[in-house]
């Protein structure tokens, strides 16, 4: 049951894997360089004969600007709305530093001279 897991998980891997390095029109050697592996192993990933180690999925993620969970199998608009609310987020956090910095420059303002 574990393996057939697995397999599953190599299989959607690689896939997701072959469809991005096609949508960024590089060739499995091109990646391969640029993970630092053959053009074999690439294609290995891809299959889901090999599954690539957490350094090398992370420069993946890396190369091609995806997250980590996009190449596991989640869905492409939970990552949509995720990185959306994760924009916000940030977009927020830099609102209340301005606030901050606006808040300390009128308390150190003499208003009524």
């Amino acid at each position: 049951m574990v393996e057939s897991k697995t397999r599953d998980i190599g299989s959607e891997l690689g896939k997701r894997i072959k469809q991005v390095r096609e949508e960024a029109r590089l060739s499995q050697l091109q990646v391969g360089v640029a993970l630092g592996v053959s053009d074999k192993t690439i294609s290995g990933y891809e299959s889901g004969r090999i599954m690539p180690p957490v350094d090398k999925l992370i420069s993946l993620a890396d190369l091609f600007k995806k997250p980590i969970a996009y190449f596991l199998g989640a869905d492409p608009k939970d990552y949509k709305v995720a990185s959306r609310l994760r924009a916000v987020e940030i977009s927020l956090k830099e609102i209340r530093q301005q606030l901050q910095e606006i808040k300390l420059i009128s308390q150190s303002i003499d208003l009524d001279s």
